[in-house]
């Protein structure tokens, strides 16, 4: 496999992998998605909360606020899971006192270990009137995206990489015309004759659309080469998913080969 940085900065990044089948592409998805641990508000001691939303509705958004993961966790035993008293390795506390009237945002939990805090410091969990208070202590534990959403460190999706032809008797002029009126920017026109741009032409929304504009368009779709888009939700990097993901894998395929011999 061969990857090949296209675009991307901060949460977001799209690369080109080559030498793949389909297989192996959709493996490569699912375990970026479901596989990379990460922290997330799995508990939520309530002390005081008399603001409008319930304390089933507020643990709720806390879950969802995506948090700093520090390699140095690990994932909870089963023993762990099953009481519900999770160790400093699996776990981090973080607290909150609010009084109205006020915002309360992500930034206002305060962590027990400063490693580990809302990646959108700016997030709204809930708004006070005057009098209203919510006092809590959470337990952010590591967890997988396959057992919650709350747990998945990126939305990851893939596309065949394209390939667009253009017939050698094609009307530059006019077709120019007729792409001045769309958002597709991948063509242009240079001396007189249209060329393409390969690096802009993977990152079209719908590379197939060039055909329904003209005749002289011609797209295919390659078979083991595929554009990745990975949007990380500020957990990881995308560069740190990918290769967590990849070491999975190499973890899965070493155990399957050990079990192989053990036939």
């Amino acid at each position: 496999m061969k990857a090949t940085k296209i675009a991307g900065k901060g949460n977001e990044l799209v690369l080109e992998l080559s030498g793949l089948a389909y297989q192996q592409a959709n493996v490569l998805r699912r375990l970026m998605m479901n596989e990379v641990p990460v922290l997330s508000i799995e508990q939520v001691d309530f002390k005081t909360n008399t603001g409008i939303l319930y304390d089933e509705m507020l643990a709720l958004r806390l879950g969802l606020i995506p948090l700093t993961t520090d390699k140095s966790y690990s994932l909870p035993t089963k023993e762990e899971v099953e009481s519900g008293e999770y160790s400093a390795k699996s776990s981090v506390k973080l607290t909150l006192v609010a009084k109205g009237p006020c915002v309360v945002y992500a930034k206002d939990m305060k962590s027990k270990d400063p490693k580990v805090k809302p990646v959108f410091p700016e997030m709204p969990i809930a708004k006070l009137l005057e009098g209203q208070e919510i006092e809590f202590t959470a337990t952010a534990v590591m967890g997988l995206g396959k057992e919650h959403s709350k747990w998945s460190p990126a939305l990851v999706y893939y596309r065949q990489k394209p390939t667009l032809t253009i017939a050698k008797d094609a009307n530059a002029k006019d077709i120019m015309r007729t792409l001045k009126e769309t958002s597709l920017k991948a063509v242009s026109e240079k001396g007189g004759k249209l060329v393409v741009d390969e690096k802009q032409l993977v990152l079209e929304d719908s590379p197939d659309s060039y055909e329904d504009i003209s005749k002289s368009f011609s797209v295919k779709f390659s078979d083991d080469t595929f554009i990745f888009t990975i949007e990380s939700w500020g957990q990881f990097s995308p560069k740190e998913i990918m290769a967590s993901a990849i070491e999975q894998m190499t973890g899965y395929l070493t155990e399957m080969e050990k079990l192989a011999k053990a036939l």
